[in-house]
């Protein structure tokens, strides 16, 4: 009994160092491999945020809504790692909703002058630019992707402040407006 006993205490002892041994080597493993750094903005799974502190066992990231998450080291390595300050361009994709009554002269005018109107930013790569219509059920669609220089998340937020409101300068100065989501309904009279 005291053999199996002291085989029973060793699993126990087996067991519980084998998480600190993992967490050890993920550790080592993100020092060596060094996939984001101090001050990184980084996404693993459902968690994002500014990467605060990296040690041999965990790594503590401050989320956009200032808390404080630690992670332990081996569910860091065991995820997707997506450090936003390692891009050099963001994607950028958005819809412009137009009213079914715009014309199609106005929709090409229009679509010349966004592409002017994004071409001519700063920010923008101006090779990415694509903007294409579609048929929606309560709109024409102008549907717009482009690549554009700031990786940065609060200068991003700052040129699509700048942008929408170029975007909705343009649409009042060409006379156009919005689409909202609406439905027509049509009333047949029955001739008997």
């Amino acid at each position: 009994s005291l053999i199996a006993g002291a085989g029973v205490v060793g699993l126990a002892i087996t067991l519980a160092a084998q998480s600190t041994l993992s967490g050890l080597i993920a550790g080592i493993t993100l020092v060596a491999e060094h996939p984001f750094s101090l001050g990184d903005y980084i996404v693993l799974g459902d968690v994002e945020g500014t990467v605060e502190d990296i040690s041999l066992r965990s790594t503590r990231i401050r989320t956009p809504d200032q808390v404080l998450i630690t992670v332990e080291n081996s569910k860091v390595c065991a995820e997707y790692i997506q450090n936003a300050n390692a891009r050099t361009q963001r994607l950028w994709a958005f819809t412009i909703g137009l009213e079914y009554r715009t014309s199609a002269l106005q929709v090409e005018q229009f679509i010349r002058d966004l592409t002017k109107l994004l071409v001519s930013d700063p920010d923008v790569d101006g090779q990415s630019v694509q903007a294409v219509e579609e048929f929606a059920d309560s709109s024409i669609n102008v549907n717009v992707r482009m690549m554009v220089n700031t990786p940065g998340y609060g200068d991003y937020r700052a040129l699509k402040g700048r942008i929408n409101l170029a975007v909705m300068y343009l649409m009042a100065e060409e006379g156009l407006s919005f689409a909202f989501p609406s439905r027509s309904v049509y009333v047949e009279k029955n001739a008997q």
